[in-house]
This record gives C-alpha cells, structure tokens and sequence, in this order.
C-alpha cells in the first residue's frame, strides 16, 4: 500500500500539538512579508521572542526559560509572503498573555505588523488551529527559521514564589496602557471572527 507521506506527516503533528498543552494561537506577519527577508525575519522573530521570554520570566530567561511554542514559517499562497504561524502554552491568563505578545511584536520594529494585521488569540477549536499552524509541514521541508525559535522548558526550572508580580512590573514596564489596550481590542475582534467562521462551516 502505497503511504502519503505529505497527510501522513501533517497528521502527525496535529495529533502531537493536540497531545499538549497549548492554548494560544498566533500568526505574526511583517509590514511586507515578501521583501523582509530570510535573515532579517530571523534577527527579528529572535529578537522578539527573547524580548516575550524576558518579559514573562526576566532573568529566567537567560537560563533557557521562556514561554513554550512552536513556531512554523510560511509563505502564503504566492509562496513569498513570509510570516510565522505559532502555538504556545500561556504562562499567565490567556486573554492577557495574547495581547501582550500582540503588542510586543507590533512594537518591535518598523518592518513587523500592526496588531490588527497579526492574530493572536486563545484557541478555540484544537484540531483546526493545529491543522492550520502545522499546513506547511505537507511540503515535507526543512524549516530552520521555525526550528529557530521555537521552544521547550527543561522540567527541572524552578521560578521562585514571587514571579506573577515581577511579570506584572515587567509588561508594565515594556507596554503602554494604549499598546495593550489596542491589542486586546483586536484580539477580541478576531475570536468574534473565528467564531462566525466556524458557525458557517
């Protein structure tokens, strides 16, 4: 029997997300996704991710520590337009933890987009956002960017009694009142979305 390796990989991976515990979905996208470029989409999808780990567990941060994620590199359907499709645990309440890494990437640099153009959202419906981030992997090619920056926490990490308050200093310290409050507001604007969406399937 001849086995399709394509389905057979996608599968695969929507049934290891499935098997986990993320509960965020996301799709950071550039101000223009087809000339940023393979390495400077790299310094910057680095450089942010950093900058979420350090503001979520600061010094932990520099340990190995960070919010846990898979992230998936993809081109659109021209094939050029490069962005990152994502899932990740929140270390803190969802709605929060969303807007926060809304804002901190709509912030990071000229070239990243606005937080109403990237989508970043609780997951509503598991197997559909996992089939979604991981489509992709049916190319059945490398993806080092992805590979990159995604993340796993070693178990042992121990963050101490008193680091919900020093996350509360540090996204205040990073993020406006306004930044947060506009991508919170696209946030909820983009679960109403994905809900009409699924209603109509």
């Amino acid at each position: 029997m001849k086995i399709d390796w394509r389905s057979t990989t996608h599968e695969g991976w929507i049934d290891a997300l499935d098997a986990s515990n993320n509960d965020i979905f996301g799709v950071l996208k550039f101000y223009n996704g087809r000339t940023i470029g393979k390495s400077k989409a790299m310094a910057l999808l680095g450089a942010y991710w950093h900058r979420v780990d350090r503001t979520l567990f600061g010094k932990a941060a520099d340990k190995g520590y960070g919010i846990e994620r898979w992230c998936f590199t993809e081109y659109g359907s021209d094939r050029r337009n490069l962005h990152i499709h994502f899932v990740a645990t929140s270390p803190i309440a969802i709605r929060p933890c969303c807007a926060v890494l809304n804002a901190l990437w709509a912030d990071m640099h000229r070239s990243t987009a606005d937080v109403t153009h990237n989508w970043i959202t609780p997951i509503q419906d598991r197997r559909a956002a996992f089939a979604y981030t991981t489509k992709g992997t049916r190319y059945l090619r490398a993806d080092f960017i992805g590979e990159k920056i995604s993340h796993t926490n070693a178990a042992s990490t121990n963050l101490g009694t008193d680091y919900t308050e020093a996350q509360i200093r540090r996204i205040a310290n990073r993020i406006t009142d306004r930044q947060l409050t506009k991508a919170y507001e696209a946030m909820e604007r983009q679960i109403v979305q994905t809900a009409l969406k699924r209603q109509t399937r």
